[in-house]
């Protein structure tokens, strides 16, 4: 069976032929290749190339990669992008003023392609809710399938694609306009305007969300990166959750495993709100020592009703630990896993630049040593 049929076995709460390994490396990968320090025999290949020859699933992911849609401004409203030096700038047009948003980007990641820190937010005060709520209501999504499908094309039966809608609107607020310390005193300052341009916000991402259903794509992920923090459990039940409700059975009618980036401190009350959100798929899960998150406590309150798709901390990947620390946290996590069902092995939420090849060889060479399903806890056998 191929990688791709299998992996959607296992996401979709049926029983795999085998473990599926979808792991997330592109920042190693981007980084190394920026650099020119990708090691033997790998230099001149793709990251696509590596994962074929370990023998482990492709993963094409997220913001990275041909979205399955692209967004259109009418009516006056603009949104402009430029690089200054190690500095990203946006500019957001409308006819109720020009917002601005810089991201900076440290000069040693640059070749990895990884997302800027936000330094500089749209929204500065009140007076720019009417240029965010105008530049919401003046987008639509257009749908990309073409180009959508000649990269999944390139995947083929290797692997999935993970393509992302966006944030759900509130949090996209919180993540990329507002920023998160101004966000909660906009909430309790000026909660009916910050609720109208959530509802603007939500329109564009049902648009999203309608395009997702029409697409080529088998597997969409619907928001993520939650924290019980920043995102705690309230907020989410009031402000997260009611979204999921109205995009998921959207999805779910037209056949797609709906997922979500788990990559954060969630604790036991945002793990619960996943299964109810209705999400087949928590994808990146990060556990400890990384999170408080026990993988054992994860699936307790999941129930066999959501995959986990991760469970490796970037931490272990790391000369933090040595090469028997990870075997031993491998042999612990397919414990806490077995017999293996609605689960698909991965990164939370991505091998680190500072990852030596030797542990990338190491876990992948435990995970050929102990695919086979069902996961035996203690007692499994290698062939």
């Amino acid at each position: 069976m191929s990688v791709r049929s299998n992996a959607l076995k296992a996401l979709r709460g049926q029983q795999p032929d085998y473990i599926p390994f979808l792991p997330r490396m592109d920042l190693w990968y981007n980084y190394h290749k920026g650099y020119g320090t990708l090691p033997a025999p790998y230099q001149n290949a793709s990251l696509w190339d590596i994962q074929r020859d370990l023998g482990i699933g492709v993963l094409g992911f997220g913001a990275w990669i041909r979205g399955f849609y692209r967004l259109e401004y009418f009516g006056g409203a603009e949104v402009h992008r430029r690089w200054e030096g190690k500095e990203r700038i946006d500019e957001i047009i409308t006819p109720y003023g020009v917002l601005c948003r810089r991201s900076v980007l440290s000069e040693e990641l640059q070749p990895a392609d990884v997302t800027p820190a936000n330094v500089e937010y749209p929204f500065k005060s009140p007076a720019d809710y009417d240029a965010l709520q105008y530049l919401f209501e003046h987008t639509r999504v257009v749908e990309n399938y073409e180009e959508y499908t000649t990269y999944l094309t390139g995947i083929g039966e290797d692997g999935l694609s993970l393509p992302f809608t966006s944030w759900v609107p509130m949090h996209l607020l919180m993540i990329d306009y507002i920023g998160y310390n101004q966000f909660y005193f906009e909430l309790h300052d000026h909660l009916s305007r910050l609720e109208q341009v959530a509802a603007a916000a939500t329109a564009v991402h049902m648009q999203m969300v309608q395009v997702a259903a029409q697409s080529p794509a088998q597997v969409i992920e619907v928001g993520g990166n939650y924290d019980q923090m920043m995102t705690p459990p309230p907020i989410f039940r009031k402000y997260f959750l009611p979204f999921y409700k109205q995009a998921v059975p959207v999805l779910r009618a037209a056949g797609k495993v709906v997922a979500l980036h788990g990559d954060g401190d969630m604790g036991p009350g945002l793990l619960a709100l996943m299964r109810e959100a209705g999400v087949d798929v928590v994808e990146a899960l990060t556990p400890q020592p990384m999170t408080s998150i026990s993988v054992q406590r994860a699936r307790e309150i999941w129930d066999g009703q959501v995959t986990l798709w991760g469970g490796i901390p970037a931490i272990l990947m790391t000369d933090t630990y040595t090469d028997e620390q990870v075997e031993a946290f491998l042999e612990d996590l397919f414990d806490a896993v077995a017999p293996g069902d609605r689960f698909v092995l991965g990164f939370g939420d991505n091998v680190p630049n500072t990852a030596h090849l030797s542990r990338i060889l190491q876990v992948v060479d435990f995970y050929h040593r102990h695919s086979a399903y069902p996961i035996s806890p203690r007692n499994r056998k290698e062939p």
